[in-house]
């Protein structure tokens, strides 16, 4: 009989195991945040966006490959499982189109504030799908996210900020939401390791072809963006692999709410390394969007109870 992951996470409770989970995943968090940021400072150099994917996801895909094998996972999935799971290879690459796209057009910051907004349209979307009530709770916790991402954005200098990286930022939010939506349905009968393999091996052919079909890679990138694309690559691969090793021991709820760290540390480390000011207003709008996330992540587990 398979132990479901929250009784994964209650049996490992409180064991040195599960502190080794969460140091993985905290791991992960630092990983994703200093990836992001890396690659920020990359396009500095000469670097575009589809060189950036395109080799970053091949690094990542390797790595994990090699990982998962060496735990002895196994990455088959049945027909009926695999071709929805390629299928979602296109929410793998507008996550990584639009997530780094926006860092071009608008502040590190602000990208991950709105990127994280997936998190209430996998609410909405579950609404439809799987007959899932938007509790008041949640409700609740959307309208703060809301008004802190307004808040966040400036809503009365927006015209300051550049429509294309908002534009860009909420393509890769819908494509979480729609990669989290959609394979929390094949997830029921396929091993959530093997789809997720599946999803980033289609995203990362999605990526190769669109930059050999798009004039190859950057021409004119200098050694030190070379660099920082290879850092960038190692801590995206670091980051999915801490993350699936975390999330097999403390279960998926506990992996949430360690994840929610993500957008807080991205804000903290875009000050320190790429001198990002956020205004007072904008941190307040900052802290409502991180708290409402927390909040939907707790209301969530209180609905799968």
């Amino acid at each position: 009989m398979k132990t479901s992951p929250d009784k994964q996470y209650e049996l490992a409770s409180g064991s040195p195991r599960t502190w080794i989970g969460i140091g993985m995943l905290l791991t992960s968090v630092t990983a994703f945040s200093l990836n992001i940021l890396i690659i920020k400072m990359a396009f500095e150099d000469g670097l575009d966006v589809k060189t950036a994917n395109a080799v970053r996801y091949i690094v990542t895909i390797i790595i994990l490959f090699f990982f998962l094998k060496i735990r002895g996972k196994q990455l088959t999935l049945l027909p009926k499982e695999r071709y929805p799971a390629l299928a979602l290879g296109i929410t793998v690459f507008m996550i990584g189109v639009g997530y780094i796209s926006a860092t071009q057009y608008i502040p590190v910051s602000l990208a991950v504030l709105i990127f994280y907004t997936a998190t209430f349209l996998v609410a909405v979307i579950s609404r439809f799908t799987e007959n899932e009530p938007i509790t008041f709770i949640r409700l609740i916790a959307i309208i703060i996210a809301f008004i802190g991402l307004a808040l966040a954005l400036d809503v009365y200098s927006v015209s300051g900020l550049n429509w294309r990286g908002i534009a860009f930022a909420f393509l890769a939010a819908i494509g979480y939401a729609s990669l989290v939506s959609i394979g929390s349905h094949t997830m029921r009968t396929a091993d959530p390791q093997a789809l997720n393999f599946h999803c980033l091996a289609a995203g990362t052919v999605l990526f190769v072809a669109f930059l050999l079909f798009t004039g190859g890679p950057a021409k004119f990138v200098t050694q030190a963006g070379w660099l920082k694309l290879c850092v960038s690559s190692l801590t995206l691969g670091i980051g999915y692999v801490t993350f699936f090793a975390g999330l097999e021991i403390i279960g998926p709820f506990k992996t949430s709410m360690l994840m929610n760290m993500e957008p807080v540390l991205t804000i903290i480390l875009a000050t320190i390394l790429l001198d990002e000011r956020l205004s007072s207003l904008q941190l307040v709008g900052a802290g409502f969007v991180i708290g409402g996330i927390v909040l939907n992540t707790h209301e969530f587990r209180n609905a799968s109870h």
